[in-house]
């Protein structure tokens, strides 16, 4: 088998493992949870996983879907997470090939997917007023970024400058907002989550990221909050952002030459 097929497959692989650290993650950080223990148990029933079914993706389709000690069902978001994170690692190996900058990626990929995937299930759930993204991926996403820019682009400067600059692309409309409305306008996650956007990206993408999460929060958030019927639904735009900024790793020098036509 050649290398490049041999190290894709082995990145694939990561990427799967790495999806289900995820979906402990997403389950466990927005109730303040242990993600190290209990170990994983059935909702249903709480009966521990076996770690043989705690294969990703694997561990789904042997039993099927549903738990082997109570028969109730398991999830598909389990495996879906999984191979979308695997996906998501291969895609950035096929762009960055084997390098600093696929390492950065992979690593900023996880955490996009687990700020906007924790937002959106958070939403969803009954048991939470409104979309969270724990501090874990913002906070900690910043500090791993800037330790990045000591081995890969951006530098420490551009950074820190990128940092500032994400927090207050979505600090400033939110404080505007709240003293024209007497009202909170957006979550202080989605805020710290541009701020680690920055920190990975610079303070270059921050224009075109904001932009592009409100145009698909808008084509999507619109007819939710239609279908729903309720004005005061909180749409999780965080993963508006996650998606937006995503969008930008892969497909950065097309949306540079656009913003440099535009200007000219």
């Amino acid at each position: 088998m050649p290398l490049f097929t041999l190290l894709s497959v082995y990145i694939f692989v990561i990427g799967l493992v790495f999806g289900s650290f995820l979906n402990v993650l997403i389950a466990r950080l927005p109730k303040g949870v242990s993600i190290a223990f209990p170990p994983s148990s059935c909702p249903e029933c709480g009966h521990r996983i076996r770690f043989y079914h705690n294969i990703p993706v694997i561990g789904y389709l042997v039993l099927k879907g549903r738990c082997r000690d109570c028969g109730g069902k398991i999830s598909v978001k389990y495996p879906l997470v999984e191979l979308l994170t695997g996906v998501m690692f291969l895609l950035v190996f096929l762009k960055f090939g084997l390098s600093w900058y696929t390492l950065k990626y992979c690593v900023f990929v996880f955490l996009l997917l687990g700020a906007g995937l924790t937002d959106v299930f958070t939403a969803a759930d009954e048991d939470f007023e409104c979309g969270i993204i724990p501090d874990t991926y913002t906070l900690g996403g910043t500090l791993v970024g800037l330790l990045f820019s000591f081995v890969t682009y951006p530098d420490i400067l551009t950074a820190l400058i990128g940092a500032v600059a994400g927090f207050l692309s979505l600090w400033i409309p939110a404080w505007l907002y709240k003293k024209l409305r007497r009202q909170e306008g957006m979550g202080g996650g989605d805020i710290k989550l541009m701020m680690m956007i920055g920190a990975f990206l610079g303070y270059v993408p921050i224009y075109f990221i904001v932009f592009g999460s409100a145009v698909i929060g808008s084509a999507v958030g619109i007819p939710l909050v239609i279908l729903k019927k309720n004005k005061n639904y909180m749409i999780p735009f965080g993963a508006f952002i996650a998606v937006a900024a995503i969008v930008y790793i892969f497909f950065e020098p097309y949306l540079i030459s656009l913003l440099l036509r535009e200007s000219a």
